[in-house]
Formats: structure tokens, C-alpha cells, sequence
């Protein structure tokens, strides 16, 4: 019988410290890394961290290697004895520089003196930048004369040094692709090859390490080829790309005629390729087809959101109605029965896709600054109801020119009839129909899509929506998800209940709303529109000097919004054709009521805060001596005024004195559960202390 020796002696090692010597990456007791002499695609070997295992490791090779001459090789670069099964150590205590930790280590230093030692010399740096033009990371190649090429990565430290590492991926080139959003896009393996395409005028990416981002908003919307090195790694990096772009951009993969094996897009250029014949290659290529319109589900990981990925600058707001309506969020207009808000919404399409004149009066309550195509379905109105309201709306006949190939309009009545696109189903519960899913893929197609519109909400959405709040959030959940999908956004139309009692502010506004509140609250932004009760009616009409008529005059704002917006009352009165014209502007007593303008201030003092560039109630950084930063609605106010409103937001509790972190006087303002409320507060550089 054969006789086996001892086990050996525990060995208790630290996933950090062995990730760091292998240059893999660990999260928990697992360490994921390259084989030897592999650099490129997916991490070829899986380290388990186990003391009770032979020599505290266990080895898993992906890509044909002994798994025992790997597993060697991990202990020489952690520094321990060779591996031999059956053989106890000659170490017999555990080692001491790699004890087993569990709580994350600090960030290191940077550090290539382990590779400088080994004989490889630094080759090229490549700057992985944000759309600013800021370095987030940077990645390192280094040569040697025998051994394969080798990459590390570091950050900057904001101090003039580097950390080790990199944080969370970027695409590479981002300022270039940013700059240019006409052009396609290359995907290719390295960053060599990024550079060299982009040497002859091409926009080209790749991601670090194999590792791609979960933001690609980059790529949105473009025409993607994705240019793949000519090896089975190659071909499962290019199926990635392929998955990862998938409902995000067109996509198509190039084989490179005359590849040898293992090589790549500089290689077929160093054989006399050029850029011509790689258009011409490009071309001609299909784009992948679309999904089976199976609904999935992502995977994420909680740990790939700390708020350190959130670098540079925030991104500024984005308005589809400049100041009232943000662009590519989910929203809805709500209104009573015959007040014209589908007229309005076909309006706000119009100027969307057609331009409009900076002496067009305002629409929902502001001017359009966003252009681009935009796609209405409504099941209301057959094809010739939506001719004649589209001939009212354009006597000049822009819809004949190529503009009118970016406004869409779908009469449901006339395209075989409403069609559900949430429903109930007995045995899956409540689901997106496959008339929805089909919808959505042609919607994801557009290039430049700003707008879509469904109306009314009711016809489409085969739901309880008035008696179920699941089934509103379930509405809102999908029209959301859509709205990420294609940056547009989406509006649905939906209908307000008559009041015993007129409806005085926004508030009311809101409260009229059918439906459950998940149905308001799971939107980002709600406009509602209502018929002027008649004294005020007569009023506004007597100002005008126009005949009064009833339904002559409605009133809107926006009664939902998760940002800032203005929160005013607007005055619309009916034009000839029935189309509300925005008369505000021209009413001596069109001052929004009290509560109105008491929201106003504490959105607009809240959002300062969280911008880090907090008000005072008076003095240099008091709210009118910087009133430039207030809404519209408020800078026509004189200083008492504006005093007395803040006095009034502070007595009701809308808004909280708060002291910056290190000060003891409470003298910012700040909405309850802010920032600076809480003590947490940040100023932005150039801000009043």
C-alpha cells in the first residue's frame, strides 16, 4: 500500500496581497488573473484563498495550463515555496507578511519596481480620459526582451502623484468619440490598436483589461464595428462587445480578410491595408440582428456603484422645455375632459422636429430647446383628424420638406386600432405585450430621438390603474426603463377628475390626478392642465380684451418634477383653431399665487445646496442679492418680497438653517434632509463661504 505523506502545514495567505503579486483582482477569499504569458480577454485562472487547502490555495486553469506548474507559479510570486502534492512544507509557521485579513486595505502607492526588477522597462502610456478631458487612469505597458508584454494600471492621486489601480472602467477616447457624434466607432482589443485607427482619422475605443463599463452612453445610438484580433479569445471578446452594445448601438462584427493567427487590425494594416479598404470592408457588413424581444434582466453588482466612480464634473441637466421639462426622463401631461392638451402635446412634437422661431410664445410653460425626431401614438384621433390638426398647425407646409421626416404621428384608429401594451397576464402576472416590445425595438432604431408621446395612457395600459398602485409603478417602471434605453422623453397623457371646488394652486392640480399616487410618484415629472374657473376666466379675457367663451382659458404647470423646474401657474387661452397660446406674459396680474411662489424658493434654495453653492437668507451670498440664480418667477421680486417668502419657508419648515461642516454659526439655507442639513455639505469651488 503506498504510503502518502503528511499534510501540510496550514498556510494563511491574504487575497489582496496574492491578487497584487499576480496582478489579478480579488473580492473576498476569490482572486481571478491572467495565466502566464496571457495579457489579453478574460482571466484564465481562478485562486481560491482556503488555509485548509494544500499550501492555501486552490488552483483553476481555463485555458489548457498544468494546473500545478500555475499553482507554482502563484507561491514564487507571493514570495512562498514551490507547490508539491504530497510533500509537506519546509516552512512550518504560517507566514507572517501574508496574514489572512479580511477588511479592505488601504489605497497603495503606485509601484513598478517589481516588473523594473524582473528586467521589463515602461514602453507607453495611454490616457484614459472622461468627456472633460480629465485622466481618470492610465494604463501602463512594459516590454521585455524574453518574456511576454505586461500591463499595469494606477490613478492619479490629486496631489501630483498615482495610486495603484484604476477603479472603475472607462471607454478609451471618450473626448474624441464625444466630439464627434456623426462619425461610427471602433471597437478593437487594445489600446495600440485604438491609437492606430485613430492615426488615420477613424474614432476607435477598446476597454481596460477586458473590462467593459456599465456606462456606454458614449456609444449610444452609433454605428459600432467591432474589430476583433484573430485567436478564440478574440472571437469570445468580440461576442462580448457584441452583448454589451446590444440595444444601445448598431452593431456589426468584421472579420479581417488575411489574418494570420493571433493577429490584429495594426497587423493587416502593416500588410498593406489602408484606410479605404477598411471602409469599404466595414461597409458592406450587416449589423447584428435585434433581440428575440425577450425581456431581460441585466446582472449588476451592488459593489460597482460606490460613489467614487462619479468623477469630474456632473453633468448639467438637459431641458426638452427650457427650465420646465428635463429631456430623457419619463413624465406625463394630465388633464379634464376638453381642455386641449392633445392639440398642445402635438404642438410641442411640431417644434420639436421642426425648430422653432425664439419669438414662438412658450409651450408648456417654456421655450423648446431640444430638437430631433419625435413619435406620437394616440388612439383618440383617426388620420383625418390628425390632417386637419396638423394642416392648423404648419400653413406653411414644413411637414413636405425633409423636417417632416422626424415628426411621426400614429393614429391608432386608422393603423388597426389601440393596442394593449401592459396588460394583466393570469400566469406571468403583469407584463409588457409583445406589441410594446416590438414598439420599443423600432423606437431604439431612431437616431436623435427626443420625444414620444403616449395618448392617452388609458387605451394602452389594460391595467387598474385608478385602484392598484403595483400597477401603476409596473407602468412607470417599464416607460422609464424605455426612457434610459433611448434618451428620449416619454410622456404619457392621462385625465384629472372634476373638483366640487376650484383648483387654486398646484397642489390642487396634483391632488385632482386619477389614478393611484404610484402613478405620479413613479414619474419624474407631471404637468397638469385645467379649465380657469369662470370669474378668473372673465378677468383674464377682460385683460386680454378678447371675447370670453366658456373653455376659453385653462390653466397648467408642473406638479411634479424630481429637479428643479418652475413651478408657476401659466395662463392659456384658445387660439381660432382651438390650440392653447401661452398668454401669461401679456396678464398684469399674473403673479403666481403665494404657495406657488413659497415652492419656488425652497426648490430653488434645495437645489443650490445640493450644487454645493448654498443661499443666505440676506448678506453677499443672500437670496436677492444672488438673485441672478433664482427662477424667473422670483427675480421680478423686490427684496422685501423675497424676504418675506423666506421668512414664511423657514416659519413652515420648508426650509432649515444650517451650519457648514467645521462652522458654528447656522447661517446656509437648505431643505430638510439636504446636504447641509444633515452636515454633510460640500461647497463647489468659487462658492460664498
Amino acid at each position: 500500500m503506498t504510503k502518502y505523506a503528511a499534510q501540510p502545514e496550514p498556510v494563511y495567505l491574504n487575497p489582496e496581497a496574492v491578487a497584487r503579486a499576480v496582478g489579478g483582482k480579488a473580492r473576498g477569499n476569490k482572486v481571478t488573473c491572467h495565466a502566464p504569458g496571457h495579457r489579453k480577454g478574460s482571466p484564465e485562472v481562478s485562486i481560491t484563498v482556503d488555509p485548509s487547502a494544500p499550501r492555501g490555495l486552490l488552483v483553476h486553469c481555463f485555458s489548457g495550463e498544468d494546473p500545478v506548474e500555475v499553482k507554482d507559479w502563484v507561491l514564487r510570486m507571493c514570495g512562498e515555496p514551490d507547490f508539491s502534492p504530497g510533500v509537506k512544507s519546509d516552512r512550518t509557521q504560517p507566514t507572517s507578511h501574508l496574514r489572512l485579513v479580511h477588511k479592505e486595505e488601504p489605497p497603495r502607492a503606485f509601484s513598478d519596481r517589481h516588473l523594473i526588477a524582473q528586467g521589463y522597462r515602461h514602453a507607453v502610456t495611454y490616457d484614459y480620459a472622461d468627456a472633460n478631458g480629465e485622466v481618470v487612469f492610465e494604463v501602463l505597458r512594459y516590454e521585455h526582451d524574453t518574456l511576454a508584454k505586461t500591463f499595469i494600471q494606477r490613478r492619479p492621486d490629486g496631489h501630483g502623484g498615482y495610486l495603484a489601480g484604476r477603479g472603475e472602467p472607462i471607454l478609451y477616447r471618450i473626448p474624441d468619440i464625444a466630439a464627434n457624434t456623426e462619425d461610427p466607432v471602433f471597437v478593437v482589443e487594445g489600446e495600440k490598436d485604438a491609437d492606430r485607427l485613430a492615426s488615420l482619422g477613424f474614432l476607435a475605443t477598446t476597454v481596460p483589461n477586458g473590462s467593459w463599463p456599465e456606462e456606454l452612453s458614449a456609444l449610444s445610438g452609433r454605428r459600432v464595428f467591432v474589430l476583433a484580433d484573430n485567436d478564440a479569445t478574440g472571437d469570445k471578446k468580440s461576442k462580448l462587445a457584441a452583448e454589451k452594445l446590444a440595444g444601445i448601438a448598431t452593431v456589426s462584427c468584421i472579420d479581417l480578410p488575411g489574418l494570420l493567427e493571433k493577429q490584429d487590425v495594426s497587423d493587416w494594416l502593416d500588410a498593406g491595408n489602408d484606410a479605404d479598404a477598411l471602409v469599404a470592408l466595414c461597409s458592406s457588413a450587416d449589423p447584428i440582428p435585434a433581440n428575440d424581444n425577450e425581456p431581460s434582466a441585466p446582472a449588476f453588482s451592488i459593489f460597482d456603484w460606490t460613489v467614487d466612480r462619479f468623477v469630474g464634473e456632473a453633468p448639467a441637466v438637459e431641458y426638452l422645455v427650457d427650465g420646465v421639462m428635463p429631456l430623457g426622463v419619463p413624465g406625463m401631461v394630465a388633464a379634464m375632459g376638453d381642455t386641449g392638451k392633445s392639440y398642445a402635446m402635438l404642438e410641442l412634437h411640431r417644434r420639436v422636429s421642426f425648430g422653432s422661431s425664439m419669438y414662438a410664445p412658450p409651450v408648456f410653460g417654456g421655450k423648446v430647446i431640444a430638437e430631433g425626431v419625435s413619435v406620437m401614438v394616440t388612439s383618440e384621433d383617426d388620420r383625418g383628424e390628425v390632417h386637419r390638426r396638423i394642416a392648423s398647425l404648419d400653413p406653411h407646409g414644413e411637414r413636405h420638406t425633409s423636417a417632416g421626416k422626424r415628426m411621426i404621428v400614429v393614429p391608432m384608429p386608422s393603423a388597426g386600432g389601440a393596442r394593449a401594451y401592459w396588460k394583466e397576464d393570469r400566469k406571468h402576472g403583469l407584463i409588457e405585450t409583445d406589441d410594446f416590445k416590438r414598439l420599443c425595438d423600432q423606437l431604439k432604431s431612431i437616431d436623435g430621438l427626443r420625444l414620444v408621446t403616449f395618448d392617452p395612457l388609458a387605451s394602452f395600459a389594460h391595467l387598474p390603474l385608478n385602484e392598484d398602485p403595483a400597477a401603476g409603478q409596473f407602468v412607470c417602471t417599464s416607460i422609464g426603463r424605455l426612457t434610459s434605453e433611448t434618451g428620449a422623453t416619454i410622456l404619457t397623457a392621462h385625465h384629472m377628475r372634476k373638483l366640487q371646488k376650484p383648483i387654486e394652486t398646484l397642489g390642487d392640480a396634483r391632488d385632482a390626478i386619477r389614478g393611484s399616487s404610484a402613478l405620479v410618484d413613479g414619474l419624474r415629472w407631471v404637468y397638469a392642465m385645467w379649465p380657469a374657473d369662470e370669474s378668473r376666466a372673465k378677468r383674464v379675457c377682460k385683460t386680454l380684451g378678447i371675447e370670453f367663451s366658456p373653455g376659453k382659458v385653462v390653466l397648467g404647470g408642473v406638479v411634479k418634477a424630481n429637479g428643479a423646474a418652475r413651478r408657476v401657474v401659466t395662463t392659456y387661452v384658445r387660439n381660432e383653431f382651438g390650440l392653447l397660446v401661452d398668454r401669461t406674459a401679456g396678464l398684469s396680474a399674473s403673479a403666481p399665487p403665494q404657495g406657488d411662489l413659497l415652492q419656488a424658493l425652497a426648490m430653488a434654495i434645495g437645489a443650490a445646496a445640493a450644487a454645493g453653492s448654498p443661499f443666505t437668507k440676506t448678506g453677499a451670498g443672500g437670496l436677492f442679492e444672488m438673485k441672478e440664480r433664482l427662477p424667473d418667477e422670483l427675480k421680478a421680486l423686490s427684496k422685501g418680497r423675497i424676504d418675506h417668502l423666506a421668512t414664511q419657508a423657514l416659519e413652515q419648515g420648508a426650509v432649515v438653517r444650517a451650519a457648514a461642516k467645521g462652522e458654528k454659526t447656522a447661517k446656509w439655507l437648505d431643505v430638510p434632509g439636504g446636504m447641509f442639513a444633515i452636515g454633510l455639505g460640500n461647497f463647489n469651488t468659487g462658492s460664498p463661504r
